[in-house]
């Protein structure tokens, strides 16, 4: 599927949020409205989420010195690989029907979603409360061929993989265990999508790993800005038109190019324009686009029970 290339409306910032215990008063407040822990809040009915994250935490099998899960609030990340049903899972799909959300993604804060040991057991649960949903995947590709049945569950993925060179993907990852990525992508009967994240080790092999990538039949890649408080201040242009390149549209303020007919999304986290809902490993319920902006169960306002009908 090609990317929508009309830009997004910017969507203001919402505020973390978790479920209300059966405690919990019913005042009746407005949208954003700041609270103490123990007063519920009410959410924009009409409000529109692109996507819905189910963020796993735990041990992982790569050590990124860029690990998101590195800038998120400590408290979200209690290891739940183990754990079915995940906490707040069913409130979390009631909310995903009250707006309508058809898009959820399985991805990690500081480990790899194929580590979750319950995986095809939850995707099997999620096609029946929500079947005309689609299930995507996010990771690191390292188990992806020998959990390939698993893999094939998902009605797409994303593999975010640095580099084809073993010093840079040793560098970037603290392993030179490398996912064979041109198995993936040849074995796997669903959509695959690369991702690479572009920083001081690899800046300069973006035109080979664009090669290499269209050479072992990549359709879809996006070139991520690494993220943090620098990001802001420093210019993200990975890609130039020319030399078989083209400007072809923009998805979601950030810009899409046609690399000899592979799709090339320069992603930059902070002009990107998207909405989303979290499901957090301790079983916080977040509205936050940016993972980093969440916080821990202990400091939300809290969604009322009655929204989630």
């Amino acid at each position: 599927m090609k990317h929508s290339t009309r830009r997004f409306r910017r969507v203001s910032a919402k505020r973390t949020r978790r479920l209300p215990s059966k405690r919990a008063g019913r005042d009746h407040m407005k949208p954003g409205t700041p609270t103490l822990s123990a007063r519920p809040v009410h959410t924009d009915h009409s409000q529109q989420y692109d996507f819905a994250n189910i963020l796993f935490a735990g041990p992982c099998n790569q050590r990124c010195f860029y690990c998101i899960g590195h800038q998120v609030d400590p408290a979200l990340n209690q290891n739940n690989l183990d754990e079915f049903p995940l906490r707040n899972q069913d409130a979390f799909v009631d909310l995903l029907r009250q707006h309508h959300v058809r898009q959820i993604v399985f991805t990690g804060t500081n480990t790899d979603p194929q580590l979750y040991r319950h995986e095809a057991r939850l995707i099997g649960w999620l096609r029946g409360q929500l079947p005309d949903a689609q299930i995507s995947l996010h990771t690191n590709g390292q188990l992806a061929l020998d959990k390939i049945k698993v893999f094939n569950l998902y009605d797409r993925a994303t593999v975010s993989f640095p580099s084809f060179d073993p010093d840079t993907f040793e560098k970037m990852t603290s392993t030179r265990q490398m996912p064979d990525l041109a198995a993936i992508v040849r074995t796997t009967r669903i959509p695959v999508k690369v991702s690479c994240l572009v920083n001081e080790h690899n800046a300069d092999q973006v035109d080979e790993f664009l090669t290499r990538c269209h050479e072992i039949g990549v359709r879809r890649l996006v070139l991520r800005q690494p993220y943090g408080p620098t990001s802001r201040r420093h210019a993200f242009v990975p890609l130039k038109p020319g030399a078989g390149c083209t400007l072809s549209g923009v998805y979601r303020n950030n810009p899409v190019y046609d690399y000899r007919g592979m799709e090339v999304t320069c992603w930059r986290f902070f002009r990107t324009v998207s909405t989303a809902l979290d499901l957090f490993s301790d079983g916080s319920i977040s509205t936050e686009y940016l993972l980093t902006r969440a916080s821990s169960r202990s400091n939300e306002t809290q969604i009322d029970t009655d929204l989630r009908g």
